[in-house]
């Protein structure tokens, strides 16, 4: 009888509809937290989501969308989530991979034809979609008519016939699978890859493929007038979170770094990718939302040497306990616009994570994240020893 009721508590203890709740004492405590935060760093907008056991607990917006007028932001506030879009452009690409219409093996230059330099055509050759996916194509960050002041918002857009004159001219930093090193180029040319071999805008190919196919029609490209008079917060310089700013006009370069999103649909977003990584983790059932399948070490750009334990897989980071940010391993990527800023970090293996969007972001933004991750790491990990041990005194 002892056994059968230490089987039942394990399979109880297991149940994600028992643990996966916050109490109002922590929901007060994060609240607090960002609300501190916010004051001493002088933040106009900040909405922060909490996942546990997989689940979105918590969802909870401040500040105001705009200086002046004072409105307060809410759940249906729309931020520019800066390079988590790579991850968004990541998800389109696999499933076209999953369609068959793409392969990671496939070579860029015969899906784009007489693009590339003429002169140095034999550099190209056995630069692959994966190259591009896990930054190691040798593509610079940015080519050379990419012109922006340090601070200021890209704007103007970026046409294809910019892309095209980029691509005909660029150089590579090193050969193809050479080494490791990012580049927000890699996910510009990608999002256009993608984009002629289904002849969809990507602003289309999000709708398509993230939008409609995971009821998040807050994960998008192009707003309306009504979306940009009434949901679009202001962003503010990050040098100077006084200073308004505006929201990057990025045009083909928006895969890399110009999708908008809502706490809402970003916090589901996370739900879902939680969902499918426990899938892979538990049967090996691969899903576009699995970023880890294919990793490559990264290395630092100014010396070549390898950071322990912290890798990119197809559009997301990995950080294992060894690189030293968390105690646990951790999945992220994040997105700095010089006013907007975005954070999705989160455990596969413990069913934690955290997402936030802010008007005004920077390092210390990013700091405070990571801060809020590793809480929920921790009091995670005590609560499973804590049942691992009641268990074993059964």
């Amino acid at each position: 009888m002892k056994k059968i009721i230490t089987s039942l508590f394990i399979l109880l203890s297991l149940v994600p509809s028992v643990s996966a709740q916050i109490s109002s004492a922590e929901k007060l405590k994060i609240d607090q937290q960002v609300q501190q935060f916010m004051a001493k760093e002088d933040i106009p907008a900040l909405a922060i989501g909490i996942i546990k056991n997989g689940k979105v607990v918590f969802t909870s917006a401040h500040g105001v969308i705009d200086r002046k007028n004072n409105q307060a932001i809410n759940a249906k506030t729309l931020f520019q989530i800066g390079s988590h879009s790579k991850a968004i452009t990541s998800m389109i690409a696999l499933e076209l991979i999953n369609e068959g219409k793409l392969h990671l093996s496939d070579k860029v230059i015969e899906i784009l034809p007489g693009v590339f330099p003429k002169d140095s055509l034999n550099e190209f050759k056995s630069l692959t979609i994966e190259h591009l996916m896990v930054h190691r194509s040798g593509l610079p960050n940015y080519p050379k008519n990419v012109t922006r002041i340090d601070g200021d918002a890209f704007l103007g857009g970026y046409s294809e016939e910019m892309l095209l004159a980029a691509l005909s001219t660029v150089e590579l930093k090193f050969a193809p699978n050479e080494k490791w090193r990012y580049a927000n180029f890699n996910y510009a040319v990608l999002g256009y890859v993608l984009s002629k071999i289904t002849n969809k805008s990507y602003a289309q190919l999000v709708k398509h493929y993230v939008a409609d196919k995971y009821q998040l029609a807050d994960i998008l490209v192009n707003l309306s007038d009504e979306q940009k008079n009434t949901q679009l917060a202001t962003p503010y310089r990050k040098d100077d979170r006084q200073v308004v700013t505006q929201p990057w006009d990025m045009g083909l370069l928006t895969p890399h770094g110009g999708v908008y999103a809502t706490i809402e649909d970003f916090a589901q977003l996370m739900e879902l990718q939680m969902a499918a990584y426990d899938k892979y983790n538990n049967s090996g059932v691969t899903s576009p939302l699995i970023s880890t399948e294919i990793m490559s070490e990264t290395e630092c750009s100014e010396h070549g040497s390898k950071y322990p334990g912290f890798s990119y897989g197809l559009g997301m980071f990995e950080a294992t306990p060894e690189f030293g940010m968390f105690s646990e391993t951790v999945l992220f990527h994040g997105g700095d616009l010089d006013g907007f800023g975005s954070e999705y970090r989160f455990s596969p293996e413990h069913g934690v994570g955290v997402v936030m969007l802010t008007s005004s972001g920077g390092k210390k933004f990013i700091n405070f994240a990571i801060d809020i991750m590793e809480e929920l790491l921790v009091s995670v990990v005590d609560n499973e020893q804590e049942q691992t041990a009641d268990t074993a005194t059964d």
